[in-house]
């Protein structure tokens, strides 16, 4: 009787493997999940996996990296890291500006995980200029898109011709012969340029812009186009390439960017040169 019965356990338990096997293995007991539990593992799998992977992905000095958080944030991320008092910098204190100014002398390369204005305000206050300046590619497609935006705007039209035959600013005329674009942020900025010429800031990475290149001549080349411009201000003193009276004006700070200002009138900073090369991909060399 027992070989009878475990005969009779054995054809019943191949057979349940069989149909378990057919039926994808998840009736009670069987190989795998049900399909719902399996399909959950694996989704839960592939979302570690990417979390995974863009954790990897991230790294300090990673272009942009902070950026997302917004300007404001990412000027106490950069001042605190310094182990400097984001406060006294509203009162332009000269020990906490030495210390941010020496700790990216020493670490340029974090300054590129900031957003492009504070990237670009940090090259000048710590004086280590473009060099290793590095531009996020969301960043870079902006550029872009922006230049070919004005180009249209700037095409062959009666626009483009009041603005070539007026003598308000030879500049404008010169450029626009040799066929380069404006590409103008609207906002304060120390350029001259047309009304019309002006991008709203508030659309995508716009904001990151409008205070970092804010106005600039692009140049087509066969690849793309190039950049060539000065990080400096107008109302910086005369040895730092600004008008001179103009930094004896101090500003009650409303913003982030007014500190910036402040500094800036108060002689903090170097000038330098941008250099810069962008391709329809977004990718932006520093030359």
């Amino acid at each position: 009787m027992p070989n009878i019965f475990q005969n009779f356990l054995n054809q019943v338990t191949s057979g349940y493997k069989e149909a378990d096997k057919r039926l994808g293995g998840w009736l009670p007991g069987g190989g795998t999940a049900s399909p719902v539990t399996r399909a959950k593992q694996e989704g839960e799998q592939k979302l570690a996996g990417r979390i995974a992977a863009q954790q990897l992905s991230q790294y300090p000095g990673q272009p942009g990296r902070f950026a997302n958080q917004g300007q404001l944030l990412n000027a106490v991320r950069a001042t605190t890291e310094a182990g400097a008092n984001p406060f006294s910098l509203l009162t332009s204190d000269p020990a906490n500006v030495k210390r941010v100014a020496e700790y990216y002398q020493q670490n340029p390369s974090l300054q590129n995980q900031y957003d492009l204005s504070t990237n670009m305000f940090l090259r000048y206050l710590s004086g280590t200029g473009s060099k290793g300046l590095e531009v996020a590619p969301n960043v870079g497609k902006q550029i872009y898109a922006d230049i070919q935006q004005q180009e249209q705007k700037f095409a062959p039209s009666a626009y483009r011709e009041s603005l070539i035959n007026s003598r308000n600013a030879p500049y404008i005329k010169e450029n626009l012969l040799q066929g380069n674009t404006p590409v103008y942020y609207g906002g304060l900025s120390d350029a001259v340029a047309p009304h019309k010429a002006q991008l709203p800031f508030d659309v995508g990475q716009r904001w990151q812009l409008q205070n970092s290149l804010g106005s600039f001549w692009a140049k087509p080349t066969d690849t793309g186009y190039t950049i060539s411009d000065r990080y400096n201000f107008v109302y910086a003193p005369s040895q730092k390439e600004g008008k001179g009276k103009l930094s004896e004006f101090k500003m009650i700070p409303g913003n982030i960017t007014d500190i910036g200002r402040n500094l800036v009138r108060s002689g903090y900073g170097t000038p330098y040169a941008t250099n810069l090369e962008v391709n329809p991909s977004g990718q932006v060399i520093v030359r």
